[in-house]
């Protein structure tokens, strides 16, 4: 079971990171909606070499074009990108062509009702995972959103999907247990539900998430 938190701004969310025993930290680069947890690529690239080895840093970025989406990947050095822009799938391709070997591409879709937004047939040979996600239909923030979404209609696209699936959308530790027994996603990802009110990194929370994370897991596997 792999754990990602994200939102990471400052080097108290870093050391929140390491703390908790996570695999991947995302960092909020190319901003569209409105957000807080947005920071500049130069902050990115710092703050990604203070993770340990074994943490992979994430660039999540809100761009759909590749020229735009590459430039981050030049400025901060961090080649996992995961892609909440609605990139298509030409773009994607061209992110893919222009990536090194030992970089990956996580593709976000929102599940809306009893659908995934947008269908991903096109996208499989350039991505490397699928990050379902919730979608505010007031505000129309795509991402860190603090809502979950049908976790049936989740499970179903985990048994169906040709790569893996993380889980995000309002994930926090007193749910990510059920949520995993529900739709045994390959990982977690978790931003608003780990929070302090100033929109730091809670360490203890982080630290539950991530535990409650790979002991649920554990737990089913070992079933």
């Amino acid at each position: 079971m792999r754990v990602k938190i994200c939102g990471i701004k400052t080097e108290t969310d870093v050391f929140a990171v390491i703390k908790s025993g996570a695999d991947a930290a995302g960092l909020l680069v190319g901003q569209v909606h409105a957000s807080t947890d947005f920071i500049l690529p130069s902050t990115a690239a710092r703050l990604a070499e203070l993770l340990t080895p074994f943490i992979t840093p994430v660039i999540v970025t809100h761009l759909a074009d590749a020229e735009s989406i590459l430039d981050i990947v030049k400025k901060t050095d961090v080649t996992t990108l995961q892609l909440h822009g609605g990139s298509s799938p030409e773009e994607v391709r061209k992110i893919c062509d222009a990536l090194p070997k030992s970089g990956k591409i996580i593709y976000a879709v929102h599940v809306i009702k009893s659908a995934m937004v947008p269908s991903l047939d096109a996208y499989y040979p350039y991505i490397d995972a699928v990050l379902l996600d919730s979608y505010n239909m007031t505000t129309g923030q795509v991402g860190g959103t603090g809502q979950t979404h049908d976790w049936q209609l989740s499970a179903e696209i985990v048994r169906n999907s040709p790569v893996p699936v993380i889980l995000a959308g309002g994930l926090n530790p007193d749910n990510v247990a059920e949520a995993i027994g529900i739709v045994k996603p390959y990982g977690v990802d978790a931003n608003s539900g780990l929070k302090n009110p100033d929109g730091s990194r809670n360490t203890k929370l982080c630290l539950n998430f991530s535990v409650n994370a790979k002991k649920a897991w554990m737990e089913m596997i070992s079933a």
